[in-house]
């Protein structure tokens, strides 16, 4: 749970964003990019429209962020964003099949996956439905209430989906995985 000086600190960050002050959009770009893109990267197993996706997800914020009231975590508030921006992306085009080997995944949960291409491949074999919440959870280390707001989900619908999600993904990366 966020303390309220950290959430204090997120409501100024948008403010400052809000007002368009240089320092705010640049400190909330750095802040959130790279969470951003790693959901999209996993979403998408293309690094150019993970790399789009992840802009566009990150302007949409910063176009809406005076609706940010703080009752999440500034980090849950743009995946949210992120999340729309994709199911929009994704109405909108074809599904892409190109996986990026060089995207690695620094996060020694995953050490057990012989590579990151691996884990992509394996991803885009299950539901979306499955893969967006071990993403957001496992990736984008959101928790799972966290994960129920931008999926717009109950929590038990949650843990029910990342469960499937493992068994599915121990079925397709062998049992020591996830």
């Amino acid at each position: 749970m966020m303390g309220s000086g950290c959430r204090q600190v997120e409501l100024e960050l948008a403010r400052g964003v809000s007002r368009n002050d240089d320092a705010c959009v640049s400190a909330f770009f750095h802040a959130y990019h790279a969470g951003v893109y790693r959901y999209m990267m996993c979403l998408t197993n293309n690094r150019e429209d993970a790399e789009d996706l992840a802009q566009d997800s990150l302007l949409q914020a910063k176009a809406h962020i005076r609706s940010f009231r703080g009752d999440s975590t500034l980090k849950t508030w743009v995946h949210r964003v992120a999340y729309h921006t994709f199911t929009h992306w994704k109405r909108r085009s074809k599904p892409h099949a190109e996986l990026d080997a060089d995207m690695m995944l620094s996060d020694e949960r995953f050490g057990r996956i012989d590579s990151a291409q691996a884990l992509l491949t394996a991803l885009s074999r299950i539901s979306p439905t499955l893969t967006q919440p071990f993403v957001l959870m496992e990736i984008s280390e959101l928790s799972v209430e966290e994960v129920a707001r931008i999926l717009d989900i109950p929590v038990g619908t949650v843990k029910s989906r990342l469960s499937s999600a493992r068994q599915r993904l121990r079925q397709l990366l062998g049992e020591s995985a996830c």
